[in-house]
């Protein structure tokens, strides 16, 4: 009988030992099936890179989507969206629906190494200045409000992302058929950002910040604004150094953001 007492505490720890080492492999392999757990669960309506597909919207670059916490998308991915065609996944169970959280954090860029050589302050000096992006853009408070606000831009995106976005921006749709020149029948001349239409008027932001309803009945004819648009030239205008300050600059407000 002491002897039995004294090795029941060898057994247990033995025990114990299995079982969290069965826990980790348990892990490991629900973390390894992250990526087709998303494609098949998500990737269908999301997106294989969750940037939107043909019945779902953008989950890995969107800043309301980006900002939210593990805890609110594990929520999100068990309970569903009431009303928005978002199914519950609850029956996956714990571990599936935090690995499917973890591959989207990766492709989110959360969480990814975003060290660049360049100086983050020079950047805004940049941003502000030689690339003028501040004339359009607004960071934080401070910029233009035409296009769009890159506050906390830099949290949902790689720094490849950013550098592709900047030196090619013809590959961003929507863009160049939002800004126009409206033309009108009486000679006047508006232009800006189409913020909604339809087939009896336009919405447009003007560049000084008003917002006008225009009614096509009026409208002569509308032409892409080329001076509104995203400039082409970058990667001619901006020196290596002055592109790798300019991403740093993103990237750092994007990660003060969160």
């Amino acid at each position: 009988m002491m002897k039995l007492c004294r090795t029941k505490p060898v057994w247990l720890l033995a025990v114990i030992a299995l079982l969290a080492f069965q826990a980790r492999l348990l892990a490991q392999e629900h973390a390894a099936n992250g990526p087709q757990l998303f494609a098949s669960t998500c990737g269908a309506c999301h997106g294989s890179d969750g940037r939107s597909g043909e019945r779902a919207p953008n989950i890995a670059t969107r800043r309301e989507v980006v900002s939210l916490s593990d805890a609110d998308l594990i929520r999100i991915v068990q309970r569903g969206i009431a009303g928005t065609g978002m199914p519950a996944f609850g029956y996956l169970g714990d571990e599936k629906i935090k690995a499917i959280v973890a591959h989207l954090r990766t492709l989110q860029g959360v969480g990814a190494m975003k060290q660049l050589p360049g100086d983050p302050a020079q950047g805004e000096m940049v941003f502000f200045g030689k690339a003028a992006c501040g004339s359009c853009h607004m960071v934080n408070g401070r910029g233009g409000f035409i296009a769009e606000d890159l506050s906390g831009y830099g949290s949902g995106h790689s720094a490849e992302d950013l550098r592709a976005s900047i030196l090619h921006p013809e590959r961003k749709r929507g863009r160049e058929e939002s800004a126009v020149v409206v033309l009108m029948k009486d000679g006047a001349k508006l232009s800006g950002m189409i913020r909604n239409q339809d087939n009896f008027s336009i919405v447009l932001q003007a560049n000084d910040g008003g917002i006008h309803l225009v009614s096509r009945s009026k409208v002569l004819r509308t032409e892409p604004d080329k001076a509104l648009m995203m400039p082409g030239d970058y990667e001619s205008r901006l020196s290596n150094k002055e592109l790798d300050d300019l991403l740093s600059y993103l990237l750092k407000t994007g990660a003060d953001e969160k």
